[in-house]
């Protein structure tokens, strides 16, 4: 298992901004793309980014829920295209990558705030937020400088430290999964696309992308992940950021 952290920060005008998830800027789902979608590889499906770090200071994400997540998309599009086939690799590829993923709950599963009480959820996206409203000015644009920098060469943690050392709101932002229910959904689409049930498999793998939360947290309040001491102070009240939406 590959411990790497995608924290994503786009590079506008030389500034390190809040920018989406990479999740959140995926393809439409089937109904809203076009038929040459389909056509993508499975060694096309993990998306490019901007930086990235195997710093695990802040979170470590796991790349193979991240892979299934772009086969389950590939899977709906393939079969909004009557492409069956295709569906049907894009579906067995997503299971096979969640299932490397559940093992990776013991390691790296978080409770999620958002989501459902009791479940593990899998971070397989992340990204440094910024505050609100946060805009560069002669007082801070040293730190943004020094931060991009720093990312470029992938010290995501460096870079939000600086950042925070000249008092700039910074949280995490991560896209989260239940590798566990979401395994069980996609076993059930491959069922029901080799009975032929195409509407049905797309809604079990709509159930896989349904069950994605987006969770935020403070530098200090950032989740414990298995095998990792806890960063976290139940009093200590996390630094309000923008607010960070999924557009899947």
């Amino acid at each position: 298992m590959k411990r790497n952290s995608k924290l994503l920060a786009l590079m506008l005008s030389g500034t390190l901004v809040a920018g989406p998830l990479a999740y959140g800027v995926l393809p439409a789902l089937a109904d809203q793309t076009s038929p040459a979608a389909t056509n993508q590889k499975s060694a096309d499906a993990v998306a490019k980014t901007t930086s990235s770090s195997n710093d695990t200071e802040l979170l470590t994400t796991v790349d193979d829920a991240y892979t299934a997540m772009r086969e389950v998309r590939a899977a709906r599009l393939a079969l909004f295209d009557g492409n069956t086939d295709m569906a049907t690799q894009m579906t067995n590829d997503a299971i096979a990558k969640m299932q490397s993923a559940e093992t990776s709950e013991a390691k790296w599963g978080v409770p999620s705030k958002s989501g459902q009480q009791g479940v593990t959820y899998v971070p397989f996206d992340s990204s440094i937020m910024l505050g609100e409203g946060f805009t560069v000015t002669p007082d801070n644009s040293k730190a943004v400088s020094a931060a991009n920098d720093q990312m470029a060469k992938g010290d995501a943690k460096g870079a939000a430290e600086t950042l925070k050392a000249s008092n700039i709101d910074v949280s995490v932002a991560a896209a989260m999964v239940p590798a566990k229910l979401s395994l069980t959904h996609l076993q059930v689409a491959a069922k029901l696309i080799k009975s032929g049930k195409y509407y049905e498999a797309n809604l079990a793998l709509k159930g896989v992308e349904d069950g994605v939360v987006i969770d935020q947290w403070g530098l200090a309040q950032l989740p414990r992940q298995a095998g990792q001491a806890t960063k976290s102070s139940a009093t200590t009240a996390a630094p309000q950021t923008a607010a960070t939406k999924s557009n899947g």
